[in-house]
């Protein structure tokens, strides 16, 4: 799923939720990592705010700086096309 366009709320739940096993994996793997902990957070909540195809709302969305982290600091791993994506279906979710 990384590599095509995010179009439903499917795709972004099931994005989300392998994104997630990602993140707390590296968690594992880099204990401390402030740019980790801070997307794994993100994720959470955006997982919290998303259930049953909730929308967040603009004020949630501006709290979320998920994909800037993944570019500035996780772009050498594997999981951080997947955050682009998310991202991305955030900002433009309809």
């Amino acid at each position: 799923m990384a590599h095509s366009k995010l179009t439903t709320f499917a795709e972004f739940d099931a994005a989300l939720a392998a994104a997630r096993v990602e993140i707390d994996a590296l968690a594992i793997e880099i204990p401390g990592d402030p740019a980790i902990r801070s997307v794994q957070l993100q994720l959470e909540a955006l997982h919290g705010w998303t259930r049953d195809g909730r929308k967040p709302t603009q004020g949630e969305k501006d709290r979320l700086n998920f994909g800037a982290i993944a570019s500035r600091e996780l772009d050498t791993f594997p999981v951080a096309g997947s955050l682009y994506q998310l991202a991305s279906y955030v900002i433009w979710w309809a």
